[in-house]
């Protein structure tokens, strides 16, 4: 099965991730990669939205998932994002998650990172 890639990159958001309560309550910005690997055998030459995934639309919802919650930590964020992907958006056969917290408190860094990658 021939599989397109389709990705969303450093998309960014404000949340309220992590285990300290300073996290929770004051937030941090959050970077996410999205990489979807999506079987579009259906799409052929017709050029139509109806036959691929529309980014928007997984924007849309991974948005939500990252800014209606309060995770202790990305990397549960992370596994519900996944698999809310692969739950809701069928033609995407396989998913993978970096999610980046950039003012992670440990220190001078560029960033804490957390990769998953789940299939159906």
């Amino acid at each position: 099965m021939e599989l397109t890639i389709i990705k969303i990159n450093n998309a960014k958001f404000f949340s309220y991730h992590g285990v300290f309560q300073y996290e929770k309550e004051f937030g941090n910005q959050f970077e996410l990669d999205i990489e979807m690997k999506c079987d579009l055998r259906e799409l052929k030459d017709t050029d139509s939205i109806k036959h691929t995934v529309n980014y928007l639309e997984v924007y849309n919802f991974v948005k939500d998932i990252v800014t209606s919650n309060k995770f202790n930590l990305i990397e549960t964020l992370n596994k519900e994002i996944c698999s809310g992907i692969l739950n809701t958006f069928p033609l995407v056969k396989g998913v993978k998650i970096s999610i980046r917290k950039p003012n992670a408190p440990l220190g001078v860094i560029d960033s804490v990172e957390i990769i998953n990658e789940m299939s159906k």
